[in-house]
């Protein structure tokens, strides 16, 4: 991902009108699946002017639904908590952040009446949205967004497999390896950009394949599907956590490669079954702490491309 491409983009998502339409956007997809008075959790892990959290409590005051939002306490405990008093009917988050609120769910017995979840941010692997399913007894939609910014480029319908693109605003090519746009239908790298300025490309890193044809919804709009993560992570990394927090037992993990050598920390429920441990030069296990465990990854720096 070129920073000089991604800051250029951030910003022109920032810019108050176009900021107006994004909400407007957002509100008009929320409304169609919550009614007046709905309490919404949102549950990311900032919440700040302009970036994607904002963004829905926005949304959501706009049709009259009541927006929670975690914080400023980030403790996992603090989400379940909130999502429970609060009587939340949907959660909007980012994935692994729900996948975790339907484990704390599960191990404390506590009744979450959520009916529909919004995932945002970054592509989500069948596993986590089977989980969440399973897990919440909900149905799952899709929002095409950047990390957490205040850029949102699309929108599942729940009718269909992907994301529609809001076209009105952006545009995504699908290239190759060696930037090659590619024909609708074939897998590739996203190229996201902004209509008002299409010289601005940003490479996500992300992967994705275009279809063009008509939706069962009724929209012309082009679809994004099969979005997956690419070639911006470190592709053993990511087999891995996803082998660990495909597990039930697991509620967190964080992996890092350093010059010592792998160094892995899990967080887990006690008493509970759990796979085979990696080998590893710094293993870490420990029970999960409601008093003070947050996510993991909300370690300043988890990617170069937060400080917006």
């Amino acid at each position: 991902m070129d920073r000089d491409m991604y800051r250029r983009l951030v910003k022109i998502s920032m810019e108050p009108a176009m900021q107006e339409k994004t909400i407007a956007y957002l509100a008009e997809h929320l409304g169609k699946f919550l009614k007046p008075q709905e309490y919404l959790m949102l549950a990311f892990r900032e919440h700040k002017e302009g970036n994607i959290s904002w963004l829905m409590e926005q949304a959501a005051r706009r049709i009259d639904v009541i927006p929670v939002i975690w914080g400023p306490d980030h403790r996992w405990n603090t989400l379940l908590r909130q999502t429970f008093e609060s009587h939340a009917s949907a959660v909007v988050g980012e994935p692994l952040i729900i996948l975790g609120l339907t484990k704390l769910k599960k191990q404390y017995n506590t009744p979450l009446p959520i009916r529909k979840v919004v995932m945002v941010g970054y592509p989500c692997l069948d596993w986590v949205i089977d989980g969440i399913v399973k897990g919440l007894d909900c149905e799952v939609g899709g929002c095409f967004s950047v990390l957490d910014t205040g850029i949102v480029a699309g929108f599942a319908c729940g009718h269909s497999w992907g994301v529609h693109l809001w076209d009105e605003h952006y545009g995504v090519d699908i290239v190759d390896e060696q930037d090659n746009v590619l024909p609708a239908g074939e897998l590739g790298y996203m190229v996201l950009y902004p209509k008002s300025d299409p010289a601005v490309r940003v490479k996500l890193g992300d992967r994705g394949r275009q279809v063009d044809k008509k939706c069962a919804c009724g929209s012309d709009s082009m679809r994004i599907l099969d979005m997956q993560l690419g070639s911006n992570v470190d592709s053993d990394l990511y087999q891995l956590s996803q082998e660990l927090q495909s597990w039930t037992s697991i509620l967190d993990c964080y992996l890092a490669k350093t010059e010592s050598g792998l160094e892995v920390e899990i967080v887990c429920f006690p008493g509970e079954k759990m796979p085979k441990l990696p080998n590893a030069a710094k293993l870490v296990v420990r029970p999960y702490n409601p008093k003070t465990d947050e996510p993991l990854w909300f370690i300043p720096g988890d990617t170069p491309y937060r400080d917006f």
